[in-house]
């Protein structure tokens, strides 16, 4: 069997070899995207390519900094290219779950601008329905939690304020200054519906469930990569 990190690098190769001369393209968060975003660098170094990064987290851009690739802020551009990140559930419509790394709603505003959106991660990923392993992230306006909590109460979620980790007080605050929590639903039947009645609930900015988003997925599997 092979090594994962060297699986998960394979598949960000494969990523980061889908970008083109003269793009824009949106650079996603987590394990398996900073390795798309080495092999991005070394392209650029190498072949030469010019490309206009845009990042969806501050770990992604210092890690960008760090490697010279050119960067534009979110707010300097209305359009991608492509954009490559990573998800912590994929189902088999490749709908997704995100948001454990409380970049959800950066990272949603970077795909809904792409023309092309791609789903780098791990095998383990791979569910046959969303909410199976994990809670739907949400960022909430911090004066609207009860009344968010009660909502989601009513969907049949449970919300659960997001604390730092060991060593530091407090609950996780987004890089937008809001709060993160986790709503717990268990496996979700119909995501789409879920999805939308979050999104009509007020004093949640956004959620971590991406619907009908995602045009490829990239997946290390054990026995190589799987895509579709």
């Amino acid at each position: 069997m092979a090594d994962l990190n060297e699986l998960k690098k394979a598949a960000g190769v494969r990523a980061a070899n889908e970008i083109k001369d003269g793009m824009t393209v949106g650079l996603g968060t987590g394990s398996t995207a900073a390795y798309m975003v080495e092999h991005l660098a070394k392209r650029i170094k190498e072949e030469g390519i010019k490309v206009i990064g845009v990042s969806t987290s501050w770990s992604t851009t210092l890690q960008c900094r760090k490697l010279g690739i050119p960067l534009k802020e979110m707010g300097e551009v209305d359009h991608l290219d492509l954009a490559i990140d990573g998800a912590d559930e994929i189902d088999p419509s490749k709908n997704l779950i995100k948001g454990r790394g409380a970049a959800h709603l950066l990272e949603k505003i970077v795909a809904s601008m792409a023309d092309r959106y791609i789903i780098i991660a791990d095998s383990g990923k791979k569910v046959k329905q969303l909410g199976e392993k994990f809670a739907v992230p949400l960022e909430i306006i911090p004066g609207a939690i009860g009344v968010v909590t009660a909502k989601v109460a009513k969907l049949g979620g449970t919300v659960v304020v997001r604390m730092g980790a060991p060593g530091k007080d407090g609950p996780v605050i987004s890089d937008s200054g809001n709060l993160i929590a986790d709503a717990k639903f268990g496996p979700i039947v119909d995501a789409p519906a879920l999805a939308a009645k979050l999104d009509g609930i007020s004093g949640i900015v956004d959620h971590g469930l991406f619907i009908g988003m995602c045009d490829q997925v990239i997946l290390a599997a054990e026995d190589g990569l799987e895509e579709f």
